[in-house]
């Protein structure tokens, strides 16, 4: 969610400066109209001060209510997928993963002979400079790689093992060069960069002697091995087109008449790792919803959006299904007081297999079932459809239009703040010129009084004592 901040004053407030001896009056008059003509944009930042904080306990409580609507659908994902594991039963050979399996079955692996690895091959024969001695007759070589051909033509200067190595890497095959350099000579390796049987060759004069100048002793290996019996062979450790939703990794061959069985069966830990993080999700959810209610309501108290996530709460807490295993409950999900919610391990642990097995009706899917009540949450807090999305672009609208409002009326205030200084402006010039023609005035009176009379008027009455 992003909102506008706070706008504030676009202009630095006038100084008065006058030369009356009311000037301390007249900034007085300036500052107090100011201050008057400000009430209207203080009650406007005041509104988008509080849309902002609206925005920020939504954001809260969306992030609480989508992580309760995630911690559902797992459920319900556990629930339409039986809640299966994959195991296996040597993992030195193999191990198991459920990518979407929603059977319990097993298969059985047999005649683990080999590992995919890449191929890799070394020159036959050893070059005394890697930097000087020829290293093909003609100039032109030709690597071979699976299916793929690509020519290599050597210019003088590039005959020679280093140049024969930048060439190659060069082509971008999914082939590697590089030089070993030993006691007796440098030698060329070429190692592929993906794993699996393949052909690897590097020809000397294709056209000519098409002489292969690397070994052929590793020319990479697929996994191979029998699933229920029927041969298998990938160019890879980990296989997953094979059985519909799991995973194999290879890592070991079996021995002689070893059987490896995976299993694909119902893990109750799964549930109650699931439950666990309801409950913490549920809680966090709690705190923040409780948050906007009571005493020291928050900013969304009376939002109606607020009431939905209670009323998506309560679903969870009050559901019942069908089934042996109709509410939460029954699995030990406990509600206190405060309406903070638990695991009951003690409960959970006591349950059967057959219970177990009951739940996943419970749990249901991702539109049944516990799981189902994910939709609720869907509807609040959806990115694009949901409430919380809706109220988010109306506040928005809102304050796009209070940060328009603020600059107008900040607007005003400067103008009328510009025109008011200058009469007031004028007013103290005026005032100045009047005190200063008094001054004169009076000083004039003085002067003839003492010039027609011989005193002093401003001072005849200590003179006559």
């Amino acid at each position: 969610m992003s909102s506008s901040s706070t706008s504030s004053s676009l202009f630095t407030p006038l100084q008065f400066t006058g030369i009356s001896q009311y000037s301390s009056d007249f900034q007085s008059i300036l500052t107090r109209a100011v201050s008057i003509a400000q009430i209207p944009v203080q009650q406007l930042q005041q509104e988008q001060s509080n849309i902002q904080q609206q925005e920020t306990d939504l954001t809260t409580l969306g992030s609480a209510a989508t992580a309760v609507g995630n911690a559902l659908q797992a459920l319900g994902n556990l629930g339409s997928g039986q809640a299966l594991s994959a195991s296996s039963t040597d993992s030195t050979v193999v191990t198991a993963t459920n990518t979407g399996a929603t059977a319990p079955t097993s298969y059985a692996i047999t005649n683990v002979t080999s590992i995919a690895s890449p191929a890799s091959e070394t020159s036959l024969n050893s070059y005394a400079n890697g930097t000087t001695t020829p290293v093909s007759s003609t100039g032109t070589m030709q690597l071979v790689y699976g299916s793929n051909t690509y020519t290599i033509n050597l210019t003088s200067g590039q005959n020679n093992l280093q140049g024969l190595e930048n060439a190659i890497n060069g082509l971008n095959a999914g082939v590697t060069a590089s030089i070993l350099t030993t006691q007796s000579g440098d030698y060329l390796s070429v190692s592929a960069s993906s794993p699996g049987a393949t052909t690897l060759k590097l020809m000397d004069d294709p056209t000519g002697a098409n002489t292969n100048v690397l070994t052929a002793t590793n020319q990479g290996k697929n996994t191979s091995f029998k699933l229920n019996g029927i041969p298998i062979s990938e160019a890879s450790t980990t296989i997953n087109d094979v059985i519909p939703g799991v995973t194999l990794n290879f890592s070991g061959t079996t021995s002689a008449n070893e059987t490896v069985s995976v299993n694909l069966a119902t893990d109750r830990s799964q549930i109650q790792s699931a439950l666990q993080n309801l409950v913490t999700s549920y809680n966090t959810l709690a705190t923040a919803e409780d948050g906007q209610f009571g005493t020291t309501a928050g900013a969304l108290s009376g939002n109606n959006i607020v009431y939905q996530i209670r009323q998506a709460m309560s679903s969870i807490v009050q559901y019942q299904g069908s089934g042996s295993m109709g509410n939460l409950a029954n699995l030990g999900i406990e509600m206190d007081q405060n309406g903070q919610m638990s695991l009951n391990q003690q409960t959970f642990n006591a349950l059967s297999d057959s219970q177990i097995a009951a739940s996943l009706q419970l749990l249901g899917s991702s539109t049944t079932g516990i799981g189902g009540l994910q939709q609720a949450f869907t509807g609040i807090t959806d990115p694009i459809t949901g409430t919380i999305a809706t109220q988010t672009q109306q506040w928005s609208t809102t304050l796009t239009s209070l940060t328009s409002q603020i600059s107008t009326k900040n607007t005003q205030i400067q103008a009328m703040e510009q025109t008011l200084n200058q009469q007031l402006q004028a007013a103290d010039a005026s005032v100045a010129n009047l005190t200063s023609q008094q001054n004169i005035l009076t000083a004039s009176i003085t002067s003839l009084d003492y010039t027609s009379y011989g005193y002093n008027t401003s001072m005849s009455t200590s003179k006559s004592t």
